[in-house]
């Protein structure tokens, strides 16, 4: 799924938009079990787990859940996250 994010986007906009699409893609549930799965992995090993990234996880749920296309869905998913919308 990140490979298919667009360039330069901050982590909390990836975790975001990352989740809309498994979302959109599979299921909510999917979702929250990719997210919470990629979370234990870097608890348990060399990564940066983060409660910041488990809210802005479930911030792209919730952006998923509205009728949107690609670019439509990172202005929900900045404006949820409090970050300036161009």
């Amino acid at each position: 799924m990140v490979a298919a994010l667009p360039a330069g986007l901050t982590d909390a906009e990836q975790h975001c938009l990352a989740s809309a699409g498994i979302a959109r893609q599979c299921s909510a549930f999917e979702a929250w079990l990719a997210g919470w799965g990629k979370e234990a992995r870097d608890a348990l090993g060399r990564g940066d787990a983060a409660r910041e990234d488990l809210e802005a996880n479930h911030h792209g749920r919730k952006c998923a859940s509205q009728p949107a296309d690609a670019d439509e869905m990172l202005l929900c998913c900045r404006r949820v996250l409090g970050m300036p919308v161009d």
